[in-house]
């Protein structure tokens, strides 16, 4: 939230907290940005609803049906559920609202990404940059910059707050196993023995068949060395703190596919 008048920003958790009491977060959202925003918000209710799966309410919420999904979150007493989720509890306005990430060479994949990335998926308009005005505080201030502190507001919070978890929201294309964020507040989450949930957009269980074969076969081939970050300083900063990559990448391994892993249960006939 900004005043519009270049006067600087504030996280929209901020605003609330000033204006009403706010309960802590008793669940961290683990999402891609790259995602569409109704998935986030249909995973996020879906979860409270204690649903399988997202992909209904999605279709509910772009259908307009927001009142009817309110009530149904009434009912289960959900509707004051607090949630973390990094776009409204961390102050973007000082950190990444100004500017897209650094263009890569013209006429790459790479670049085709990048451009894709920074469009809005309905109207294809690029997004208009904020002019809030607010200090950008990075990756070269460690202190103050508030990118860099999932792991200790994880372990916060699941001492403080009794039945604190974890919920990882999967994208239609999976890409949330991919970002170097994503995978490093994942493994977190395992390794300090956060509950953790998953939440698809469907829950058909992934076959045999080719197009879930590459797809399984990109998750068990997955290492932290190789996930994406919009800015190159993010990726180092969190391999940095990895003192093993190769035991890291085991424990993401177990974190997705392990006996309590994330998708153990959603892929058939693989061995």
């Amino acid at each position: 939230s900004h005043d519009g008048q270049g006067k600087g920003g504030k996280a929209y958790s901020t605003v609330r907290s000033s204006q009403a009491l706010v309960a802590p977060a008793r669940c961290m959202v683990t999402h891609t940005w790259s995602g569409l925003f109704v998935d986030l918000v249909a995973a996020v209710v879906a979860d409270a609803l204690d649903l399988s799966e997202y992909g209904a309410v999605a279709e509910g919420l772009a259908g307009g049906h927001c009142e009817a999904l309110r009530h149904k979150l009434q009912a289960r007493g959900a509707l004051d559920d607090t949630y973390w989720i990094c776009a409204f509890c961390i102050n973007q306005h000082c950190s990444i609202c100004g500017s897209f990430s650094p263009e890569p060479q013209q006429r790459t994949v790479a670049h085709a990404k990048w451009d894709a990335d920074r469009r809005d998926t309905v109207t294809g308009e690029v997004f208009v940059l904020c002019e809030c005005g607010e200090p950008q505080v990075l990756n070269d201030n460690p202190d103050e910059c508030e990118l860099n502190k999932f792991d200790q507001m994880m372990g916060l919070l699941h001492v403080e707050v009794q039945g604190f978890r974890h919920l990882v929201v999967v994208d239609r294309q999976f890409r949330v196993f991919s970002r170097v964020w994503c995978v490093a507040e994942l493994v977190e989450a395992h390794f300090s023995r956060i509950e953790q949930r998953v939440q698809l957009c469907s829950c058909k269980g992934l076959h045999d068949d080719d197009e879930d074969h590459d797809l399984y076969v990109r998750l068990a081939t997955l290492t932290v060395a190789n996930a994406e970050a919009s800015r190159p300083e993010d990726k180092d900063a969190i391999l940095a703190r990895i003192p093993c990559i190769r035991e890291f990448d085991a424990q993401l391994q177990a974190a997705i596919f392990g006996q309590h892993g994330l998708l153990n249960r959603r892929f058939h006939g693989f061995d």
